[in-house]
């Protein structure tokens, strides 16, 4: 008895010292809001007979809003946001052709503005002259030209260059012309077709830049055109708030956004149960990646490497069984719903046309609900950085 006296007494003093150094009060507490607490200055006065313009601000913080990261209504601390990764496109090649039913084009982990100069080049390498241009929409026309192979017809090429789903990345998209020498007339010569003309001749022209943009260091080629540096428009895909409430925004064909939404729902811990693309819901799994791989002790005993989200014994249809048909409003029944099906795990993913071409991703729980802001935005950022 004695022994285990002397041991609650010498926990019991460990106990406090550990208080003492890093508990409220101790030395090596936690200071991260104490800048909340901090008093600020009265502002410098100027007197009336001297210039105050020139007097300002040095370090002003902005007010957070619904667009930060860190903006989160349902919290009185501030939680400083986990920082957010490379995009997945960042971390494989730096040019890569892509696919889509019939249409093709190229990936470049670089901005527009770069890529401007080096497409230029590319066309006069291969003496093909540059009729016209259009910086803000990112547009470059070559000249009329004969293959060898067909003189009896005349084509041309159309480059566009846009802006990529992921910042630092655009797309090159070739679209190509041919009409008859002969029986061409001036409206054919002026109208682009609204797809090319032969899918052959628009392969070969992807392939070969697409090659000559492989071929060179375009990390270390330098050159930016200062004339196209607003190229291609605002980003494709971004992450804003609509109502309070974290909205993944894509500007995208709708074939396009739900191919790579499809895509980037099952990476990085997320993966999907079910899904209804026609009537834009998903219904998915996640579970955060680790931050860092568990060690050998902790897969000793059972850490996944990888850890799954947890299986759900319900389909799609079972929920929408049991919610509401606008998924959009705040489910009244949401305890009826529980009731119907029980510890539905996992979230629902609402695809929703705002008009052509633009559409509003959102994530609510399995039963419709709004999740927390801050959780909301950390999920559909994960989303964001694996669209391709």
């Amino acid at each position: 008895m004695r022994i285990v006296y002397w041991l609650l007494v010498g926990l019991s003093f460990t106990l406090s010292g550990c208080s003492a150094l890093f508990g409220e009060e101790g030395y090596f507490r936690n200071r991260e809001d104490d800048y909340l607490k901090a008093a600020s200055l009265d502002p410098l006065k100027v007197p009336d007979h001297l210039n105050a313009e020139t007097v300002g601000k040095l370090y002003e913080v902005p007010e957070l809003t619904q667009e930060d990261v860190a903006y989160a209504q349902d919290t009185q601390e501030f939680e400083a946001p986990r920082p957010e990764a490379l995009s997945a496109t960042a971390l494989v090649e730096r040019v890569k052709i892509q696919r889509l039913d019939d249409d093709r084009w190229i990936l470049v982990n670089v901005d527009p503005a770069e890529l401007w100069p080096r497409i230029r080049a590319f066309l006069a390498d291969n003496n093909l002259q540059v009729a016209s241009t259009d910086t803000d929409l990112g547009l470059m026309e070559t000249s009329w030209l004969s293959f060898k192979d067909d003189p009896d017809r005349i084509d041309r090429y159309r480059i566009r260059i846009d802006r990529g789903v992921q910042p630092d990345t655009s797309e090159i998209h070739v679209l190509h012309m041919s009409l008859d020498r002969d029986e061409a007339t001036q409206a054919q010569l002026s109208q682009w077709p609204a797809a090319s003309s032969s899918k052959e001749r628009e392969t070969w022209m992807v392939d070969e830049l697409a090659a000559n943009l492989a071929a060179e260091d375009l990390g270390a080629a330098g050159g930016t055109s200062l004339i196209a540096r607003n190229i291609g428009g605002a980003v494709k895909a971004r992450i804003t708030s609509v109502d309070s409430e974290p909205v993944l925004e894509l500007e995208l064909a709708r074939s396009r956004a739900l191919a790579t939404l499809t895509h980037s729902a099952e990476q990085e811990g997320f993966t999907i149960y079910d899904s209804d693309p026609a009537s834009g819901v998903f219904y998915l799994g996640y579970r955060e990646p680790p931050e860092s791989p568990p060690g050998w002790l902790a897969r000793l005993f059972g850490a996944e490497e990888n850890p799954q989200p947890p299986e759900t014994p319900y389909s799609l249809a079972d929920l929408r069984e049991v919610l509401p048909d606008n998924l959009l409003t705040m489910p009244a029944q949401a305890e009826a719903a529980r009731e119907r099906a029980p510890k539905a795990p996992g979230h629902l993913l609402i695809f929703t046309e705002q008009s052509d071409g633009l559409y509003h991703v959102r994530l609510r729980t399995a039963y419709g609900e709004r999740m927390s802001a801050r959780k909301t935005r950390e999920m559909l950022s994960v989303l964001r950085k694996n669209l391709i």
